[in-house]
């Protein structure tokens, strides 16, 4: 029997293939086509063949993975994909690809193209015109790492290892492993420029330097107390750029001279003997203080910072303590990763090494790109990026993707701006000065640890209803 249509050229779409040329028009203006595709001609893994899930369109899913953390792979891809198409396959009688088929798309990508892409897009956003991204034409940065968890696999464990701790001589395993990850972000808009991934007992100070060289010359680094030391403060010195950082508690500095606001002048060395032989010494500013309000934290201790400005005229020490205040604004910028955009017990999904670092990464750009979004909307209306609200602007975002793939080309430059103003209306109330102590509501569970022997429990052996027995 003749079929209807049968002779007519059928269209990629009909044929369940994707255009090459698909994006999110929400984030295309941070992640442009040019940009994924140079991601992926430069690590060799662009299509060979066309396919039905093309490497450009795995690169966007692995984005979205990031920006809707509370769905499953396969919903994502129909973010992606596009609901109307996904939709239009579905009633032509094609199946939309599984999980399985999703999964086995991005192990063909690999991770080094999100590693590259997000080379090639993260930067510093801020201009000296932007409120709080400067300090006396400084471009304040800030350097911290984090855990985050990882599903717990065979595969995942021998990557990144467990965290342990000791109890009775004996060493005790975490629950889940871990990664270690750190991040240089700019202070005023929240935008990572640099992010490393490394296992988790990977201590943080020795990959800090390489995040230090990714900072400009005549930036101004806030770090917090685990980074002090000789040499990250001598490279910093060497590459033109500038630290303000806690000190440990048990540094002692050699005073040199103590100047007119209170700090002084030491020296530091690399070493004991060098300090014994007054050799390579290092000249660093202190600033030491304590808190005379009885109900904020901190009250009567001694706190110290250490920089390396040491123009006390040009940068006074009360501006420099106030100032290191903004260095939270890292643990702000880690909440929005950890809880707004992940939100799960288990940070990642990925099972296996290579897509943790593929999803890190991805992870890293969805957040820059609703960063880049926020900043672009702030600098409309000219206010600080950080009044406004993070969880709004994913929002919208979420709620425009949809709209700007269904909308007619001609009409998507004016979508675009109505989006930007409706994340310039989420603004956040003006922050209070309550401070928050470290502690946490629950901290132990009532029920048993799970082993490794409870990874894979023994199956009953008949339904539950034959296993019943009436007790007499």
């Amino acid at each position: 029997m003749k079929k209807i249509g049968q002779g007519r050229p059928r269209s990629a779409a009909e044929m369940g293939y994707l255009s090459e040329a698909l994006v999110l028009e929400a984030l295309s203006r941070h992640m442009p086509p040019e940009r994924l595709a140079e991601a992926l001609a430069g690590t060799q893994r662009g299509p060979t063949r066309k396919r039905k899930l093309p490497a450009p369109a795995v690169l966007w899913l692995v984005v979205a993975l990031g920006l809707w953390g509370d769905l499953d792979v396969p919903a994502v891809w129909r973010q992606v994909a596009g609901t109307l198409q996904t939709l239009c396959q579905v009633e032509a009688g094609r199946r939309p690809p599984g999980k399985s088929a999703l999964c086995r798309a991005r192990k063909r990508v690999g991770p080094r193209p999100l590693r590259r892409l997000m080379a090639r897009t993260a930067g510093p956003l801020a201009t000296r015109q932007t409120p709080g991204a400067f300090y006396q034409g400084l471009r304040l940065m800030l350097l911290d790492g984090q855990k985050l968890l990882v599903p717990d696999t065979s595969a995942n464990v021998a990557a990144f290892g467990k965290p342990f701790t000791r109890r009775y001589g004996q060493e005790v395993l975490g629950g889940y492993p871990q990664i270690t990850t750190l991040r240089l972000v700019e202070a005023g808009t929240h935008v990572t420029v640099e992010a490393l991934l490394k296992p988790a007992h990977a201590a943080e100070y020795p990959q800090a330097e390489a995040l230090l060289k990714k900072a400009a010359p005549g930036d101004l680094v806030l770090w917090d107390r685990g980074y002090y030391g000789y040499g990250l403060l001598q490279a910093a010195r060497a590459q033109g750029k500038h630290v303000l950082g806690r000190v440990p508690a048990q540094v002692i500095f050699e005073k040199v001279r103590t100047l007119a606001d209170g700090s002084y002048l030491a020296n530091i060395y690399p070493s004991p003997r060098d300090k014994r032989h007054h050799r390579h010494a290092l000249r660093v500013r202190v600033l030491e203080y304590t808190l005379d309000d009885p109900d904020r934290s901190g009250h009567g201790e001694r706190h110290r910072l250490v920089t390396t400005l040491l123009d006390a005229r040009r940068y006074p020490a009360l501006e420099l303590i106030t100032l290191y205040h903004q260095r939270w604004e890292i643990e702000i910028a880690n909440d929005e990763i950890v809880t707004h955009l992940l939100a799960r017990p288990v940070e990642l999904r990925s099972r296996t090494p290579c897509g943790v670092v593929q999803e890190f990464y991805g992870i890293v750009l969805a957040h820059n790109a609703v960063r880049a979004l926020m900043y672009e909307a702030a600098a409309r209306v000219d206010i600080d990026p950080r009044q406004l609200s993070f969880m709004h602007a994913v929002r919208v975002i979420r709620e425009t993707v949809p709209l700007l793939r269904a909308a007619p080309t001609p009409q998507l430059p004016r979508l675009y701006d109505a989006m930007l103003v409706h994340i310039a209306c989420g603004r956040l109330p003006p922050r209070d000065g309550r401070i928050n102590p470290r502690v946490v509501k629950i901290k132990m569970s009532n029920f048993p640890k799970k082993r490794p022997e409870h990874r894979h429990p023994r199956q009953p052996r008949c339904s539950f209803l034959h296993s019943v027995v009436m007790l007499k």
